[in-house]
């Protein structure tokens, strides 16, 4: 049977659905085609093997054209997605939990598709962002690039910016941690794509910054890693025997608890020796703010001991033209020092960490030692990760390690005592 020629009809009438055979005239194979029209009026055929699957497909239109006329009879694709979306309510149901309805659905995500449109792609924005960040320690660059690369790995660098969901951010940072990245890192690669979104609302290239809604990473920081004054005399007196170069910096580190960054930037002129102040420029500083942090005798004496073992007063404490280059510097002699130290090991930031421990045990002032560190949000950052409880007597012991011992304790007292009797008498 061939099929009759299709009669024409008015404009808004459906035209009935019937499966017709059809017959193939260069291969002889027969067919079967059903008409229908489309949510435009378009009329549409649809070529099925047997006359099974027409019905088949008859009977999914038949419901939605009785309900909705002409603009139920959608095209395949709205056809096939609302058949999705039945069957997963269906699943719902049977689970015993409650559906959305479909347009509460589709809104936000219509909605994420408009927004998505006035955007750049996320790898354009991610260049964008890098560019902006160009004046930046070659050393921060990195680890953000590092950390957003990661991030975006998640998502389809070719889609807008725009369009990037809460949901699609919170999948990626679970992806991380099941995927066996520690609390820690996942932590900072959410940091760096919230300060990604958070620069790019700011010039209007999305609306929302989808990091913002997700859960902050939880990080158990356990116990704080630190040295104790017999291990830091060890470090500096093991430095000034095999690398003097690395007593000035080790020093700095340990006394005024300058971070690793900063100590790959200082120079030998950010000391001011008659005011005993240490100046952390605002170039050199991480938060871009500049401070000034007391240098203790114990510092001082350091800086002599170098200097007469030949280490020159000039340039940076750490030498290399870029941070890169000079952390690489810092890295040799933290591991040449710390064998010859007979040190185990080396917790993670333990000189600031010990700086700011036996700081706040000796000035129970955690206020002013947060300043010394360069800690902008007052006193919650050093006492979460950086403070370790010290005795109160340790703190005084951390800033008195000197490049030679300091004479017993009783020789002290009785020094002092002859100075008092002699004065009187003077007197």
């Amino acid at each position: 049977m061939v099929d009759a020629p299709p009669r024409k009809c008015e404009k808004n009438r459906v035209k009935k659905l019937i499966p017709r055979e059809w017959t193939d005239s260069k291969s002889g194979k027969t067919y079967w085609r059903v008409r229908w029209n489309d949510v435009n009026g378009k009329e549409t055929v649809k070529v099925f093997g047997s006359l099974e699957e027409a019905d088949d497909h008859i009977k999914m239109l038949a419901p939605l054209r009785k309900k909705f006329a002409r603009a139920a009879a959608a095209n395949q694709d709205e056809i096939t997605g609302l058949a999705l979306w039945r069957e997963f309510v269906a699943g719902e149901m049977t689970a015993g939990r409650d559906a959305p309805s479909l347009r509460d659905v589709l809104k936000p995500a219509v909605e994420r598709l408009r927004i998505g449109q006035s955007s750049p792609p996320l790898e354009e924005l991610m260049d964008r962002f890098y560019a902006a960040k160009k004046g930046k320690s070659s050393l921060y660059l990195a680890a953000i690039k590092n950390r957003l690369t990661r991030f975006a790995s998640y998502l389809d660098k070719a889609e807008p910016a725009g369009s990037v969901a809460v949901e699609d951010v919170e999948r990626a940072l679970a992806s991380m941690q099941a995927g066996g990245l520690s609390p820690q890192s996942v932590k900072g690669i959410r940091s760096a794509a919230f300060g990604l979104f958070a620069w790019a609302m700011k010039r209007k290239l999305v609306k929302t910054n989808p990091v913002d809604a997700t859960e902050a990473i939880s990080v158990d920081q356990g116990e704080v890693g630190i040295f104790s004054p017999s291990q830091l005399g060890a470090i500096l007196r093991t430095a000034l025997r095999i690398q003097p170069r690395a007593v000035p910096a080790l020093a700095v580190w340990a006394f005024c608890g300058a971070r690793r960054a900063e100590i790959n930037r200082l120079h030998f002129d950010n000391f001011d020796r008659e005011r005993k102040e240490l100046r952390i420029s605002a170039r050199t500083a991480k938060t871009g703010k500049a401070r000034y942090v007391p240098m203790p005798p114990a510092l001082i004496a350091w800086l002599e001991a170098a200097e007469q073992a030949g280490a020159a007063p000039l340039g940076k404490l750490v030498p290399g033209k870029s941070d890169a280059a000079s952390e690489g510097v810092l890295f040799r002699w933290l591991n040449d020092i710390r064998g010859e130290a007979g040190l185990d090991g080396w917790p993670h930031n333990a000189l600031r960490h010990s700086f700011a421990s036996y700081a706040c045990a000796d000035t129970d002032d955690y206020a002013r030692v947060a300043a010394w560190l360069g800690h902008a949000g007052g006193t919650a950052l050093l006492e979460a990760r950086y403070r370790h409880a010290c005795p109160k007597d340790s703190g005084s012991a951390w800033f008195n390690v000197f490049p030679t011992d300091p004479p017993p304790a009783e020789e002290t007292a009785e020094k002092a005592a002859t100075r008092k009797t002699r004065a009187k008498k003077s007197a």
